[in-house]
């Protein structure tokens, strides 16, 4: 990770707390705990930027599928689609 930056920071004490008791547990520095946690943090926004990306992808995907639906006639073109997906699954397994 190359060199450390010293900060400082003003958090609550319960904040501070709960930070020790994980680095005794932890047998580690507060300094590390709280780097670990901005780390999830960045992590967590990561997957759910990337998962609400998806969402958005599928949205527009079942759109143009519903549209394409109306235009030919009744037929369950989001089971269709599922049904494929699925299969798909399965046979990666």
């Amino acid at each position: 990770m190359g060199g450390k930056i010293r900060i400082n920071i003003t958090v609550d004490p319960e904040t501070v707390r709960l930070a020790d008791r994980l680095a005794r547990h932890n047998k580690t520095s507060r300094s590390a705990i709280l780097r670990e946690g901005v780390q999830v943090l960045a992590q967590n926004h990561d997957r759910e930027t990337e998962e609400a990306s998806l969402r958005e992808q599928r949205r527009k995907a079942i759109k143009g599928i519903r549209r394409i639906a109306h235009r030919m006639g009744d037929w369950p073109a989001e089971q269709i689609v599922h049904d494929w997906r699925y299969r798909l699954k399965k046979q990666g397994k």
